[in-house]
């Protein structure tokens, strides 16, 4: 895809996974979660890296049909942040998965919804549209060589 001289190609996929420490687990009703998930899950409040929600809000959308109606506990600059206060217990949220995998190894932090089909995000590799510079050809080369190996992340 080419728009204004520049070309845009599909790079990679992340994963997105709704996560919350083993406590937050705990205050989840199974059945509740089956059959009404955001009704089960709106007792727990949110951490976002932005007040729009815009993860968040994208995963409920797509898993759950509507907008959460969860307080927001608390919103932090970047992922890193959010990670760090889900950890902490401040509230629940929807992360990459690559980020939260070695929370959720150490279980230090639990899925707490499974999907059928995981949520995604198709990230671009952008570049000048025309011919590149050999560097930049090299590591576009190299990123689309290494990206085939990640799978989603």
């Amino acid at each position: 895809m080419t728009i204004r001289g520049l070309t845009a190609m599909p790079y990679v996929d992340e994963e997105f996974v709704l996560v919350g420490t083993p406590t937050a687990a705990r205050s989840i009703d199974p059945g509740h979660l089956d059959e009404d998930p955001v009704s089960a899950l709106a007792h727990l409040p949110l951490v976002a890296y932005a007040e729009e929600l815009p993860i968040i809000r994208r995963y409920w959308r797509s898993e759950f049909g509507r907008r959460p109606p969860n307080q927001v506990a608390v919103v932090v600059p970047d992922l890193r942040a959010v990670l760090t206060a889900v950890t902490a217990d401040a509230g629940i949220s929807v992360l990459p998965r690559y980020l939260a995998e070695p929370a959720l190894h150490t279980g230090s932090l639990e899925q707490l919804h499974r999907s059928s089909v995981p949520p995604l995000n198709t990230l671009y590799l952008v570049t000048r549209s025309g011919p590149l510079a050999p560097p930049v050809h090299h590591l576009r080369t190299r990123l689309v060589d290494h990206a085939t190996t990640w799978g989603s992340l």
